[in-house]
């Protein structure tokens, strides 16, 4: 039996990957990248700045569709409850990463924290366990964490 607060862990689920689908983290564009890369130059901290320079604008285009790629991932995984858990993992890597570009205060108020919160919440709970198609595969699997 599902109880209504194990239904708030599919809610929160649910309610991020629709996020991740029409936020602007990304529009299926692999060239977006070039436009974060002058932004997070202007605006993140000043060690983020250094690594998006000396690591991904020499290889912006690969890091592009990488980003493009987790999106899509993370959106359809946790709207259909599948390896719900990993989803989660790359999701808060995203949001870290984004909220970093913007040199934005982990403490403050904004969309990144906000969502980084729910990532965790969905990370230690069995949001996909719950209802989804990990709920099937938990029966078969019951030790992988990713699920």
């Amino acid at each position: 039996m599902v109880t209504k607060r194990q239904w708030l862990f599919v809610l929160a689920r649910v309610y991020l990957g629709v996020s991740f689908f029409f936020s602007d983290h990304g529009n299926a564009q692999p060239n977006e990248l070039t436009g974060f890369l002058k932004f997070a130059a202007r605006n993140g901290y000043s060690w983020y700045q250094h690594s998006l320079n000396s690591f991904v604008a020499p290889h912006s285009a690969t890091f592009g569709t990488l980003v493009v790629v987790a999106e899509i991932y993370v959106g359809i995984a946790l709207v259909i409850g599948f390896t719900t858990r990993l989803a989660s993992c790359v999701a808060l890597f995203l949001l870290v990463n984004y909220m970093c570009a913007k040199g934005a205060l982990p403490w403050g108020p904004g969309i990144d924290q906000s969502d980084i919160i729910l990532a965790v919440i969905i990370l230690f709970s069995d949001a996909g366990r719950i209802f989804g198609i990990d709920k099937l595969l938990a029966e078969r699997l019951p030790k992988l964490w990713i699920l």
